[in-house]
């Protein structure tokens, strides 16, 4: 039975409870915790108490309460992680250091546990090194742990959580788990783990130490397969929240990752990889707005998010057309037909605001433009000539919607040299 440490249930209140022996604002009793940090404190009678049924019931119980702050706060005046400390070394069985693992990863949301935490060196590196079990479930609650920690720890102790993961090589672990997991769990959880750190270790005083244990052709890689295994090969056991969640961390960390100076020597082999995110999220969204007929604003972000990726990593000289461009173009050709259905007033896509509505076109059709002219810009010539033919008289349209001048004046002239050689060709 695995607990989940998100719910509670009213049955597993342990009771009875009586006046003054309540933790704080909640109906849990102070006796109750009180009675299982005994036990953790007798190594010598805790060894029978993990062969017991009961205990491990309690500890689940245990484990559910420290969602209530109050709680945890209860827990850290008795030093609970000073026990656990004590306790979790001679713990073998998987299911009790999963469990533990647990607690204190609800504990971190709180910011008066990871400020304890942190100062407990010792202790803070036999949790972390849990990041080389083959345990998925101690593995999923570590993951927690941490990016539960992160978001509450004080900007100065970044540098001793990077040294902290450096010393127990914790971005190689993670990599290793997303480049091979089939575990659906342990790969969400792997991948909010990777954008949490990406979000609150990336800052600017810590760059460069982020940037030496994190940043590496195995990030994108790694990222690239977890994101593929979960969106292509498992995308029916997601759901939809789930997926889109999925595609949103895993192109901002895309671009977080090749954003540092020179990452083309880094990832000189990966354009695959990027073009595989870009081309796998476009069809997504294409399909939303062409086929299902709704409009999401997120994808506005999305596409500033790939202008800024194709930018940085040259993936349009050498891809095919279907890999983004035909997208971008089908997706370009609905916002047209939207636009016309919707001044007729016989509209069939989503009930949405007219002025959300325009304002969703006046961001989109600019953010296409780059999307397709750069990829016109850097093509091959027979590329460019396939996308010509398909758009037809468009690339004028697509064109005038473009803000980026050098890229208008390239694209132009790409566009002339084609017409031109057609008339050659006519004439001859």
């Amino acid at each position: 039975m695995k607990t989940d440490p998100e719910l509670k249930s009213e049955s597993e209140t342990p009771g009875p409870v009586v006046t003054g022996d309540v933790i704080g604002d909640t109906a849990y009793s102070e006796r109750f915790v009180l009675k299982i940090l005994l036990k953790l404190a007798n190594l010598d009678s805790l060894k029978d108490e993990l062969n017991e049924k009961a205990f491990e019931d309690d500890i689940c119980t245990l484990w559910d309460m420290t969602v209530e702050r109050d709680v945890v706060l209860f827990l850290l005046k008795h030093k609970v992680l000073n026990l656990f400390n004590f306790a979790l070394p001679t713990i073998e069985t998987p299911r009790y250091i999963e469990i533990f693992v647990g607690i204190i990863g609800n504990m971190c949301c709180q910011k008066e546990a990871v400020n304890t935490l942190i100062k407990m060196d010792e202790f803070l590196n036999l949790l972390l090194d849990y990041i080389k079990t083959d345990d998925s479930l101690i593995l999923i609650q570590l993951l927690r742990l941490v990016s539960s920690a992160l978001p509450s720890m004080n900007s100065e102790d970044i540098a001793i959580w990077l040294n902290m993961f450096n010393k127990v090589g914790y971005s190689e672990a993670l990599y290793y788990n997303l480049k091979n997991s089939l575990n659906k769990q342990l790969l969400v959880t792997a991948l909010e783990n990777l954008n949490t750190i990406c979000s609150y270790c990336n800052i600017q005083k810590y760059r460069n130490q982020y940037f030496e244990h994190f940043v590496c052709k195995e990030a994108l890689t790694s990222m690239t397969t977890a994101f593929t295994e979960l969106s292509i090969t498992q995308k029916e056991s997601l759901s939809k929240d789930e997926l889109e969640r999925i595609m949103i961390i895993s192109l901002q960390m895309t671009l977080d990752m090749v954003s540092f100076e020179k990452p083309t020597e880094i990832f000189d082999d990966c354009n695959e990889n990027v073009g595989t995110i870009i081309s796998t999220i476009l069809g997504y969204y294409e399909a939303k707005l062409v086929q299902e007929k709704e409009i999401d604003s997120d994808l506005v972000d999305l596409l500033e998010c790939i202008n800024n990726i194709i930018r940085i990593i040259p993936i349009s000289k050498e891809c095919e057309p279907d890999k983004y461009f035909n997208t971008c173009y089908s997706m370009w050709k609905a916002l047209k037909s939207i636009t016309n259905v919707n001044q007729n007033g016989d509209s069939n896509f989503e009930e949405v605001d007219k002025e959300e509505f325009q304002e969703f076109v006046k961001n989109m059709k600019p953010s296409l433009s780059v999307v397709m002219c750069k990829y016109m810009q850097e093509c091959s010539q027979e590329h460019l000539f396939n996308v010509l033919d398909k758009i037809g008289n468009e690339n004028e349209d697509i064109l005038m919607s473009l803000t980026d001048m050098d890229m208008k004046v390239a694209v132009s002239k790409r566009i002339f040299d084609y017409k031109t050689r057609l008339n050659e060709n006519f004439d001859s």
